[in-house]
């Protein structure tokens, strides 16, 4: 008798996960993020959606060993290689934090004459480094304050932007030597963009504070 309770119970758990799976592969729909409610597994957790990230873009994923509050997230693609440098607070072991210190990007096309890493685009590091601090900034808050589905929301930001980056990865190594472009043209492109912006900016408040004349 108790044998078949136990393999009802565990079919019942069975048909609950497979259920839960189902639903959450429903497109457009977003159920919200697994914050653990362990506050002093935050750290660990929000290690492992970084890892998730990488690698459902198709990333390799290496962690260093933490030394002094500082650890060093590396996701490798063929060409592209992303540092996520973290800064982790453990003094109060029962809710430590987690923050980006800095994010590096470098770039080298393997089995190329003259194979050499490059350093990556500051305005891809900083764009890839404000990702992850909205997303860690959400799920570290007050258990009261948190938005699940927010924090769901902005990890899918981070990882589609992983998955887009890949393509370039792929398109750079294709191209052997020529490929960096894929990444230097869209910095070029985003550096244009913001001096674009910020004149556009200038213009709009020169505007506001001129005196209106009827």
């Amino acid at each position: 008798m108790k044998k078949k309770t136990n393999q009802v119970c565990f079919q019942s758990e069975l048909n609950v996960k497979m259920t839960l799976e189902t639903l959450r592969k429903r497109s457009g729909i977003t159920y919200g993020e697994d914050i653990p409610l362990d506050r002093a597994t935050i750290v660990d957790w929000a290690l492992s959606r970084l890892e998730a990230w990488g690698a459902s873009a198709g990333m390799e994923a290496f962690k260093e060993e933490e030394r002094n509050g500082r650890m060093t997230v590396m996701l490798g693609g063929k060409v592209l290689v992303i540092d996520v440098d973290l800064a982790i607070d453990r003094t109060d072991p029962e809710k430590p934090t987690v923050s980006v210190a800095a994010v590096k990007t470098s770039y080298a096309i393997p089995n190329v004459a003259t194979s050499s890493t490059t350093q990556g685009s500051a305005s891809l590091d900083g764009f890839l480094a404000g990702r992850v601090r909205a997303f860690l900034a959400e799920v570290q808050k007050e258990p009261r304050e948190q938005d699940s589905v927010e924090a769901a929301r902005l990890g899918t930001l981070c990882s589609e932007s992983l998955k887009y980056l890949m393509h370039l990865d792929k398109l750079a190594l294709e191209e052997g030597e020529g490929g960096l472009r894929w990444f230097s043209e869209i910095d070029a492109l985003a550096q244009d963009t913001e001096r674009f912006a910020v004149s556009e900016c200038q213009a709009c408040t020169l505007w506001v504070d001129s005196p209106v004349s009827v």
